[in-house]
C-alpha cells in the first residue's frame, strides 16, 4: 500500500485519535497538517509534534493531502462539509454528519450536486472481533438472521451495528423507545479508575426496531456509564434459524443438524499487546495486517477507516458511504423522538439517500 496522506480538521479527542494512528504507522500514513482556529493551541501542538499546523483551510489544503478528516464540533460539521464540497476535496467525516434533519437533507442534496467524494468514519464494525463476527454471519453459520439484542454502542453507532449484523440496508422500520434512570457506582473514566464510590444516576435507553423485512432489533444501552465501567458490561446476542451468537459463544447446527458449540478466541501479539487474530473454533476469521504497531482495537478500526477512504478515492468503492451515514443519523433522530413519546410507534420513511 502506498503511503496515505491526510489532513485533520480539528484538534479535539477524536481528531487526536487519527493523529495517534498516523504517528504509530509512519510507513503507512502521513499527517500533512492539523487545522487549528486558535493560535495558542496551535503553538502548544507544535511544541509537542513535528507536524505542520494550519490556521486557515487554505493553508491546510496547501499541504496536498489525499483527503481531509473532519473531526470538529457537531454543529460546525455541515458548514465545513459544504465548503470542502465546493473545493472538490474528498472528505472522511466524523459521526454524525449533522444533528438536524434539515441539515442532513441539505448536505445530501449538495453532495449530489457537487458529486462530492464523502465517506463516514463509522468504525465499530471494523473492530477485529466484529470483523470476525460479520464474516461468520456472512458464511451462514446461523442461517437466515431474524433478530438481535445489542447493548454495545450508543445511538448512530448502535444503528450501524444493527444494520450491519442483521443485513439491513435502507429498509423502513417502526421504532418504540423509552428511557429509564438507575443509580450506579462510578468505577472508570477517561482519566482512569475511580475508587471513591461515587454514585450517579445513569440513563438507560431501550428501543425496539421492527424492520419492514420482518427482522427485529432490541437496543439497550446506558451511554453515560456503559463504555467505561468495571461493573456494567456490553453484550450482543444475534439469532438465526440455525443458531445463536451470544457474545463470544456460538451455538449452531452442522450440515446434518447436529448441535455444535464454538467460541471466539482472540489472540494478542505478545510483543505489541495488540489483537493479532480472531478464531471461531479452528477457523481463523480475522488476521490483523497492522499487528506490528501498538494499536488498540478502536485504533485498528480507525486505521481501517483511513485505508478504506484511500481505496474509495482510488476505486470509488465505498467502505462506509455517506448514504449509510445519513441513514444511521436519521434513525438516531427518530430514536430521540421516540424517547419523547414513550412506547408510541415512530415510523421511518424512505429518504432521498435510499435510492
Amino acid at each position: 500500500m502506498s503511503k496515505i496522506r491526510f489532513a485533520i480538521i480539528g484538534n479535539g479527542y477524536r481528531a487526536m485519535a487519527y493523529l495517534r494512528v498516523g504517528l504509530a504507522l509512519p510507513e503507512d500514513f502521513e499527517v500533512t497538517s492539523v487545522l487549528f482556529r486558535n493560535q495558542e493551541k496551535a503553538t502548544a501542538f507544535s511544541n509537542t509534534y513535528s507536524i505542520p499546523v494550519a490556521l486557515s483551510l487554505n493553508d491546510c489544503l496547501a499541504t496536498k493531502p489525499d483527503f481531509v478528516i473532519i473531526a470538529i464540533g457537531r454543529e460546525a460539521i455541515p458548514a465545513m462539509m459544504h465548503e470542502l464540497m465546493t473545493l472538490g476535496m474528498p472528505m472522511l467525516v466524523e459521526t454524525p454528519p449533522a444533528v438536524m434533519y434539515e441539515d442532513l437533507l441539505t448536505l445530501w442534496q449538495k453532495s449530489q450536486e457537487f458529486n462530492a467524494k464523502i465517506q463516514v468514519a463509522e468504525q465499530y464494525f471494523l473492530h477485529p472481533l466484529y470483523q470476525a463476527k460479520l464474516k461468520a454471519l456472512s458464511q451462514g453459520i446461523l442461517g437466515d438472521l431474524t433478530n438481535l439484542s445489542i447493548s454495545w454502542a450508543h445511538d448512530y453507532h448502535g444503528v450501524s451495528l444493527i444494520r450491519k449484523l442483521l443485513g439491513v440496508n435502507f429498509e423502513t422500520a417502526k421504532i418504540y423507545g423509552k428511557n429509564y434512570q438507575f443509580p450506579v457506582t462510578v468505577t472508570d473514566s477517561r482519566i482512569g479508575i475511580k475508587t471513591n464510590g461515587d454514585v450517579v444516576t445513569a440513563n438507560r435507553a431501550r428501543y425496539t426496531f421492527e424492520f419492514a423485512n420482518g427482522k427485529v432489533a432490541y437496543y439497550d444501552f446506558a451511554s453515560d456509564i456503559q463504555y467505561r465501567s468495571k461493573i456494567r458490561t456490553r453484550h450482543l446476542n444475534i439469532q438465526g434459524i440455525r443458531g445463536e451468537m451470544d457474545d463470544l459463544t456460538v451455538r449452531s447446527l452442522t450440515s446434518d443438524n447436529q448441535p455444535i458449540l464454538q467460541n471466539f478466541q482472540v489472540t494478542e501479539d505478545i510483543n505489541t499487546l495488540t489483537t493479532y487474530s480472531v478464531n471461531l473454533g479452528n477457523e481463523c476469521l480475522y488476521t490483523n495486517p497492522l499487528v506490528h504497531a501498538r494499536l488498540t482495537d478502536d485504533e485498528i478500526a480507525i486505521a481501517n477507516c483511513l485505508i478504506g477512504m484511500q481505496n474509495y478515492i482510488l476505486t470509488d468503492k465505498d467502505f462506509y458511504s455517506f448514504a449509510e451515514g445519513c441513514q444511521d443519523t436519521y434513525f438516531w433522530l427518530l430514536m430521540q423522538e421516540a424517547l419523547q413519546k414513550p412506547n408510541i410507534t415512530i415510523q421511518s420513511k424512505q429518504q432521498p439517500w435510499n435510492s
